[in-house]
């Protein structure tokens, strides 16, 4: 339990020196507590406590998200959902995504927020695909500050930054092969890539070859909308109605003269049955009264199968009874209007919405990280298939794959943790924390919902799929992340720089170029190709003319990697001993180190009957 280790300046990485002359113990406990992972003792009430907690978080978090999709449905039933439109663009789709979890540092709580606003279809599949890929690069944020907490010892930090940046490295590589390719295949086959087939294909199986204009009742929604119309309580029906649009007029080619002399049947209007459902839904009376079928005065109406229904007066009723009827009809901030209460109710719901995750999360944590904590230094030694199921399960149990890679990275700091353990135990919590957007999709029981739900499962199994199995594409993440490392251990300024160019930068960039398009195509395309360029230009010169030996020399780099090798074979040492029972780890009797002796820049640690 207790690891002892040379406190030396001159040994800048925690490596011994032939000088060092104090040890410092390094309290595995406190180290495991640091990183969120407890073993305490609980109490039954305290158990019962706790799980009845997180099942009110997770009723709490159910709640708003209803009230998420009511928000979003009152603001853009109206027109307002046009403030998504940007996301149109691929590019600011992503970009967008980065920024939302950055903000909210959770992938779990934007994810939610997406499926939401698919539900309540302000935006479509194709259109929230890069969000969701967004999400999953922006959700490695938490981790990587976390990694600053070691910055006080090179090595630790060099250790804990790969071990961060391992997961960002993944999410980015699967990100640039991932969304070039649905948009190609998308673009050629026309209704979608990889993700929309495999997604779509997983739903139509759960939910049957459905019709997409057909309403469910989801049981979710039956024991929240209760507490949600409180708040909140719109007119569905005429949301529907709104967002499938004012039926378009007809041109009639002949008609009945007789009958058409009180009547104007110089066009008519073919209705679709989803949209004549709504109409009698709105109102009944108003139905039988205001509408006027084309029977006896249209000879022979131009309606497609699937517009069964002809009316000669539903624009009139359409604006009478849709547009000009108030989509608010009831709760809490019916006075505000729609503008103000769906603000007011979005600002409750993400409220909610994190409360809820961050009280399932804790009291969880409570219960179960115990048992996670031996689960995760197990996994240490596991096979990395198996590794890769224990970051999912942990993930489950705290639903959120940030909590499960921050309790990770102080372990790599450490050097507990092998950054080779890291990469399959973060895809673990990568799968993990798509649960929180499935119980989403599930909650809303619509087709689109549940579909872009297991774009985010589907997006991280190909990319495991890809950067995984195979062992020179697992090299290509752990390269990237190591040589960062190497970069954080000689320059500490390398972790904020990293954390402001990836996080802060990048996405305004982007957004920056989608607005130029967005005003201007040639525009866009000039400015596109002047970043493209530099970006060419400064690869070129990093490389090709070896400038990153500008910024860390061959002989600094020797020196850092050394250090490394150095410090990890101390610690092999170590836990070779305690694998082989030298050193008692659980159990020692005293738990202090007695003596501390160096033989060759390696520690001895001499064993007595008292003390390790």
């Amino acid at each position: 339990r207790y690891l002892a280790q040379p406190l030396d300046s001159a040994a800048a990485m925690g490596v011994a020196s032939e000088d060092a002359g104090q040890a410092r113990e390094v309290d595995l406990d406190k180290e495991f507590e640091k990183a969120g992972i407890t073993d305490a003792k609980m109490s039954w009430p305290m158990i019962v406590g706790c799980i009845l907690g997180a099942i009110l978080s997770l009723y709490v978090f159910l709640i708003g998200l209803t009230l998420l999709g009511d928000a979003f449905k009152c603001m853009g039933g109206r027109g307002a959902g046009k403030m998504f439109a940007a996301i149109e663009n691929p590019i600011s789709g992503l970009m967008t995504g980065i920024l939302a979890t950055v903000m909210v540092q959770s992938s779990s709580t934007s994810t939610s927020i997406v499926v939401g606003l698919v539900g309540a279809s302000q935006i479509g599949v194709h259109d929230a695909i890069p969000i969701i890929m967004g999400a999953n690069i922006g959700t490695s944020v938490t981790n990587t500050i976390v990694s600053l907490g070691q910055v006080g010892n090179p090595v630790d930090l060099q250790r804990a930054f790969a071990g961060a940046t391992v997961h960002d490295m993944f999410n980015l590589l699967s990100v640039a092969v991932l969304l070039p390719l649905e948009l190609l295949v998308g673009a050629i086959e026309g209704t979608g890539g990889p993700l929309y087939w495999l997604s779509d294909a997983i739903s139509d199986s759960l939910m049957g070859a459905i019709n997409p204009d057909a309403m469910f009742t989801s049981p979710i929604k039956e024991i929240t909308s209760p507490v949600a119309k409180l708040v909140l309580s719109n007119d569905k029906y005429i949301i529907n109605a709104l967002s499938l649009g004012a039926p378009k007029a007809v041109v009639s080619t002949e008609t009945n003269q007789t009958s058409c002399t009180n009547q104007d049947c110089s066009k008519y209007f073919c209705v679709r049955d989803v949209m004549d459902k709504n109409f009698k839904k709105i109102s009944s009376s108003a139905y039988k009264e205001k509408l006027t079928k084309c029977d006896g005065y249209i000879v022979n109406p131009q309606c497609s199968a699937e517009q069964d229904h002809c009316y000669l007066d539903a624009d009139l009723y359409y604006d009478a009874y849709v547009n000009k009827r108030k989509i608010i009809k009831g709760g809490l901030v019916e006075s505000a209007g729609e503008a103000g209460g769906g603000i007011i109710t979005l600002i409750l719901a993400i409220i909610l919405l994190s409360g809820g995750l961050i009280g399932v999360t804790k009291l969880l944590s409570k219960v179960l990280m115990g048992k996670a904590r031996r689960a995760l230094v197990a996994a240490s030694m596991m096979n990395d298939y198996f590794a890769i199921l224990v970051g999912t399960g942990v993930t489950i149990i705290v639903q959120s794959s940030s909590v499960t890679t921050s309790a990770l990275t102080p372990l790599c700091g450490m050097g507990v943790l092998k950054l080779e353990k890291m990469l399959p135990l973060s895809l673990g919590a990568n799968i993990g924390t798509t649960i929180t957007a499935l119980i989403a999709g599930l909650a809303e029981l619509k087709h689109d919902a549940l579909q872009i739900a297991f774009v985010h499962f589907c997006f991280n199994i190909l990319g495991i799929l890809i950067w995984f199995p195979i062992p020179p594409m697992r090299q290509v993440p752990l390269s990237a992340s190591r040589t960062l490392g190497m970069y954080a251990a000689h320059i500490r300024a390398t972790p904020v720089v990293y954390l402001l160019a990836v996080f802060v930068a990048l996405p305004g960039v982007g957004l920056g170029i989608s607005a130029v398009f967005e005003a201007s195509t040639a525009a866009g395309f000039g400015v596109l190709l002047v970043v493209l360029a530099a970006a060419s230009i400064g690869l070129y010169w990093w490389i090709k003319m070896e400038g990153c030996y500008t910024v860390l020399s061959k002989e600094d780099r020797d020196r850092v990697n050394a250090q490394l090798a150095k410090s990890e074979a101390i610690l092999h040492g170590y836990i070779e001993k305690q694998k082989s029972g030298i050193i008692d780890v659980e159990k020692p009797k005293s738990g202090m180190v007695d003596v501390v002796t160096q033989t060759s820049g390696i520690i001895d640690v001499e064993v007595g009957t008292e003390a390790i």
